[in-house]
């Protein structure tokens, strides 16, 4: 492997994965107005939705088939039926008119199904395109690139839709995925080191999986904060809106709320690129949780414009600064051959936590202050960084790399 970050695999990898978020961002927008559009029914649009986020439940599972499978063959599989699925329904949208809405709902879960396969297949491909020493780099790059494409895709997605129209949009992120597929024909992916001894079930594989997260306090903390953080997360999102019609902003006040936020994704994105391996990534993950918690603090104190809009690029950068940081440390403390698992838990229990929590609160969100859900995710926040701070402190030193720690496991 090149100590160089710029190799030819990644430099490959990193205009895939910008396409891909773009055309993905296009068919988010896509996808609810076409369905909107052909039935009027917000519920329908959300039956919709849930049928792409459902299949998280699985992820772990998946996981555990990535790291059974070549990577190369899981994220080529995920890409060219992702590719087809959306190319489908926006031919049939285009040709047709209207679709049935099962044939949208059945794509929409198919979609999301081989989406299980592609998110932790993408994790764990990076460490084997670059190397250790390069791995926060990539990941502030591969971060801030994504999310800068996102927000191009987002913007030009609601253009797209009301110039054009939702099918257009939805073949254009077909095309991406083939595109992806294309470009991943050239990246070479080293294969990882097999497990020795007979291959066990898939529900052990799992368990070992597991496992190896039970070795180390922080990788054992990282779901539990993750959940904690999405579900705190929730009910402000379902607020927000209601909020900035509240204070006369509306739908304006809302984008630029969501367009902030992403503006600061991207510049924790490049920060990490610039500090590369001098500041350690547990310690990033403490910055990024501290500042989070504080920015929600100030925000339920003064829930006005002036304070939301510079709030939500501080957010933002919070955010960003967690998430890779997060991203750096599973990859250089899991073992290759355990990625997937690893990452496919983190994936399902950080997703389950926004729709448990609206379940659990949406009774409560129009009869409670709108402000006071600031303070609540302010709390959740200040409690996932007190969290990793007494784990980075009683945390043992431990390579989970070693070999014996990987036999025992196997065992």
């Amino acid at each position: 492997m090149s100590p160089s970050l710029w190799t030819r695999s990644f430099g490959l990898w990193l205009l895939g994965t910008a396409q891909s978020q773009f055309g993905s961002a296009l068919a988010g927008i896509a996808l609810g107005f076409l369905v909107l559009h052909q039935t009027g029914s917000a519920g329908l649009m959300a039956v919709t939705l849930a049928c792409t986020l459902l299949p998280n439940l699985l992820m772990p599972l998946a996981g555990t088939l990535v790291d059974r499978w070549p990577l190369k063959v899981s994220l080529l599989a995920a890409n060219l039926l992702r590719g087809a699925l959306q190319l489908g329904v926006g031919g049939a949208a285009l040709m047709l008119g209207e679709v049935p809405l099962w044939l949208v709902n059945t794509a929409a879960l198919l979609t999301g199904l081989a989406g299980l396969l592609a998110e932790p297949a993408s994790s764990a491909a990076v460490p084997a395109l670059v190397a250790p020493a390069q791995l926060a780099r990539a990941n502030g790059l591969l971060g801030s690139v994504g999310r800068g494409a996102w927000l191009l895709g987002t913007l030009a997605g609601g253009w797209l839709v009301i110039a054009w129209s939702p099918p257009v949009a939805i073949l254009a992120d077909g095309t991406s995925f083939l595109v992806m597929a294309a470009l991943l024909a050239w990246v070479t992916l080293p294969g990882r080191p097999a497990p020795a001894g007979p291959h066990p079930g898939l529900w052990a594989d799992l368990g070992a999986g597991l496992r190896v997260m039970g070795q180390s306090r922080l990788l054992v903390l990282a779901p539990v904060i993750a959940l904690l953080l999405n579900a705190s997360l929730a009910p402000v999102t379902a607020i927000l809106p209601k909020l900035f019609g509240a204070l006369g902003a509306s739908a304006t006040g809302y984008s630029l709320f969501l367009a902030l936020e992403s503006a600061g994704l991207l510049a924790a994105g490049l920060l990490v690129v610039q500090l590369s391996e001098r500041a350690a990534p547990s310690r990033l993950i403490s910055a990024g949780l501290l500042l989070t918690a504080v920015t929600y603090a100030a925000l339920w104190l003064w829930p006005v414009t002036g304070v939301l809009l510079p709030g939500a690029a501080t957010l933002g950068f919070g955010f960003g600064l967690s998430n890779i940081a997060f991203q750096t440390l599973l990859q250089g403390q899991v073992p290759q051959a355990y990625l997937g698992r690893v990452f496919g838990v983190l994936g399902m229990v950080s997703r389950l936590g926004m729709p448990l929590s609206l379940l659990l609160v949406s009774p409560l969100l129009d009869r409670l202050p709108l402000g006071l859900w600031f303070g609540l995710a302010a709390l959740a926040q200040g409690l996932g960084w007190l969290l990793w701070r007494w784990g980075r402190r009683t945390e043992q030193p431990a390579d989970l790399a070693q070999t014996d720690v990987i036999s025992g496991l196997q065992g």
